[in-house]
């Protein structure tokens, strides 16, 4: 049974198995839209797999687009610390973020008002993870939280405060791993934050 997050592509990897010929098999027209607690058949399976969620698919995806408010894109800092990481795209280093030093517990705000598409810790990796959905484009993601404070399918306006300074997933000290992504690419935030 499909679980929130995850993808026709990811799960025919996750089995090894050919993703057209398991779509044509279960009658799915377009494999990048599949439903959550939909019934897939995978030929040759002996056993449920653990099919894990990555940033990428769930920042790609696509919500209603009439229930989103657009608004000015301004991006408020979420939190206030030392920079410890900048972004960077350097092939062996990258970076896709910029990590905010703070204590552990300090209130993380919400950098724009948007629709909270993921609040979990599913994601290898980030930790407690919130991604924030500002307008078809625009996403931000909060991760290492120490506690979320917003669910998926809740709106967060912005400066509101979603979730709380942690260290969770990958993380060596007390920060906030934060992105700008638009259409799924990772952009320097320094570009965007008043």
């Amino acid at each position: 049974m499909v679980e929130r997050h995850q993808t026709l592509y990811r799960i025919c990897k996750t089995y090894g198995v050919d993703l057209k010929g398991v779509a044509s098999l279960n009658g799915i027209p377009d494999p990048s839209k599949i439903e959550t607690g939909q019934r897939i058949f995978i030929p040759g399976a002996q056993k449920v797999l653990k099919v894990e969620i990555y940033i990428d698919d769930v920042a790609a995806e696509q919500g209603e687009k009439s229930k989103i408010a657009y608004r000015q894109l301004d991006f408020i800092w979420p939190v206030e610390g030392k920079i410890t990481d900048v972004f960077t795209e350097v092939e062996n280093k990258k970076h896709q973020g910029i990590d905010i030093s703070s204590p552990l517990g300090t209130p993380i705000k919400a950098s724009n008002g948007g629709k909270v598409i993921y609040s979990n810790n599913g994601i290898k990796g980030y930790g407690n993870l919130i991604i924030l959905r500002h307008s078809e484009e625009y996403v931000t993601v909060y991760a290492h939280n120490q506690v979320n404070l917003v669910e998926e399918g809740m709106w967060a306006e912005k400066g509101q405060i979603i979730g709380k300074v942690g260290q969770t997933g990958r993380a060596s000290g007390p920060h906030l791993h934060f992105e700008i992504r638009k259409n799924n690419k990772p952009l320097n935030p320094f570009l965007f934050l008043k």
